[in-house]
């Protein structure tokens, strides 16, 4: 950052010292000593508390920028999948005791000639088809909130995330339709034509 001409202040001198330091910038030839003097009379001037970090070259900043970002997207890709999971878990739930509910409408429809299958597909469709519509619906507004945020905030666009998002959105999809697929052959056990009763 050599040639890097940094703004003047808008503020009148009288003024700084009372307010306090957030950043203190200074240059260097950018050898090791220089850096190492520099950091230490920095820590021994302005002793840093135990919430903020000790002085960091533009490098080590960068670093431990770059490894927060990816702790926050292991943590973003862990919540995605639990997410799903839990949405997944209580469309089990809503999957068996609509069953239930309708355990003898069910079977009367059985009695007279519909196939299981059918019946399958019904409830299929009724508890799978909410989960993958609000899936995409919350991709798309997350990716639109993110890129509202970015343009206002930060002024830049968002990258397009890259295939392993994706991978884990379709994959949290997939395992949460395999819960609610656990619960159809439930429907053949509790529909038995046999079980039903007259009133």
């Amino acid at each position: 950052m050599a040639d890097t001409t940094w703004p003047a202040a808008t503020l009148p001198s009288e003024r700084l010292a009372g307010l306090p330091i957030e950043e203190l910038v200074v240059g260097t030839n950018g050898t090791t000593a220089a850096v190492e003097q520099a950091r230490t009379d920095l820590e021994v001037a302005l002793p840093y508390q135990s919430y903020e970090g000790p002085p960091m070259t533009f490098g080590e900043v960068s670093s431990s920028t770059s490894r927060s970002y990816t702790e926050l997207q292991n943590v973003t890709d862990v919540v995605i999948v639990a997410s799903l999971l839990i949405a997944g878990c209580s469309l089990a739930v809503g999957v068996i005791s609509g069953i239930s509910d309708r355990r003898r409408p069910f079977s009367l429809l059985r009695l007279t000639g519909v196939p299981v299958a059918v019946l399958r597909r019904v409830i299929s469709l009724e508890s799978a088809l909410p989960l993958v519509v609000v899936a995409a619906a919350s991709v798309g507004i997350g990716l639109l909130a993110s890129e509202l945020f970015l343009r206002s905030q930060l002024g830049v666009t968002l990258r397009f995330p890259g295939i392993n998002y994706f991978l884990i959105v379709v994959g949290g999809l997939l395992l949460s339709l395999g819960v609610i697929s656990s619960t159809l052959p439930l429907l053949e056990r509790i529909t038995r034509p046999e079980d039903v009763r007259t009133e």
